[in-house]
């Protein structure tokens, strides 16, 4: 496997480096650090005490938990990590590390871009989802009622470092889940990805093989690089990266909101938005019907069918309105 890729953004340019040794790689980082606050999530902590406890140690270094799922990627906890910066007297010099999923990503990379008008921050994904997707390009924020993602900035990390080992411990469901979001590349810029996963889909889905699933988290990155380097702000190609993004929040955050309707997972909601987008596709832009079946099939065969009834529908449709 490549050790790097470079996202070519000229003076914001940084690496996606494959290291998987996440202690080392981040005290290289902390022995030039002045002050480092670790953004994770209790859970992510538990399931590496061991890891984390060694850098727990080290007088330059503070953790901060944050709470699971969308809920915690609020307003609150960015205040709450920001207040407690600064009775630590974090400055312009200290470093935010990023060590999660989407979540914990998007959240303390928008906590790096407002402290002191920004200061540096390192993604470390721990999800598959965040390692092929989130934790690459910059995009930082949090939600509100309204929506997901509605306040937020470009703020490019310093680096982006996957160490694959820490998908040793995800449940199967999230690994299904973020496939979404990889699949989605094949869709927009890569047929030969997407064959792969269709061909490799049951080894997938039974965690039996970890090689094809490197593959696929190293060419997703490829991709994710190749188009943020083209357009960093989303004025242009960028915007083929929200394929099922526009339908797939509004569902996402309509099930959130429902006590009588399954949470989906991030990707899970995508998938029924890509869906949903190239029916749309072949209804009005001249997508092939064999290409809008090829998307249903392959994630028919990942998740279950979801049903909404026509009431429910409205209700995603008025949520899509405040898509940013």
């Amino acid at each position: 496997m490549s050790s790097s890729i470079k996202v070519n953004l000229e003076k914001d340019s940084y690496d996606i480096i494959f290291d998987e040794n996440f202690v080392e790689s981040a005290m290289a980082l902390i022995a030039i650090s002045s002050k480092c606050m670790f953004i994770t999530q209790e859970i992510i902590y538990e399931a590496f005490e061991e890891k984390f406890s060694v850098l727990k140690s080290l007088p330059n270094v503070e953790f901060h938990l944050i709470g699971q799922g969308e809920k915690a990627k609020s307003i609150d906890t960015v205040i709450e990590i920001c207040d407690k910066m600064a009775m630590m007297h974090f400055d312009r010099s200290s470093t935010v590390f990023a060590v999660g999923g989407g979540v914990v990503g998007d959240t303390a990379g928008f906590v790096a871009s407002i402290f002191m008008r920004g200061i540096d921050y390192f993604q470390y994904p721990t999800t598959l989802l965040a390692m092929v997707d989130s934790s690459i390009g910059g995009k930082t924020g949090v939600n509100l009622s309204s929506g997901k993602n509605l306040i937020g900035r470009i703020h490019q990390p310093k680096a982006v470092i996957v160490d694959v080992s820490f998908l040793d411990t995800l449940p199967q469901r999230e690994i299904n889940a973020s496939l979404a979001e990889a699949i989605k590349y094949g869709f927009i810029y890569d047929r030969e990805l997407f064959n792969y996963i269709v061909e490799n889909i049951s080894d997938i889905l039974s965690g039996k093989n970890r090689t094809v699933l490197k593959k696929i988290i190293l060419r997703s990155c490829e991709i994710k690089s190749e188009v943020v380097s083209m357009d960093v702000n989303e004025d242009n190609i960028r915007m083929i990266l929200n394929f099922g993004h526009t339908l797939g929040h509004a569902i996402e955050s309509y099930c959130l909101t429902q006590k009588n309707k399954t949470t989906l997972l991030h990707g899970e909601a995508i998938a029924i938005g890509m869906i949903l987008e190239a029916y749309l596709s072949t209804e009005l832009t001249g997508l092939s019907q064999n290409e809008s079946d090829e998307i249903k099939t392959i994630f028919s065969t990942i998740y279950p069918k979801v049903d909404f009834t026509e009431n429910e529908i409205e209700s995603i449709l008025t949520l899509l309105q405040y898509d940013k």
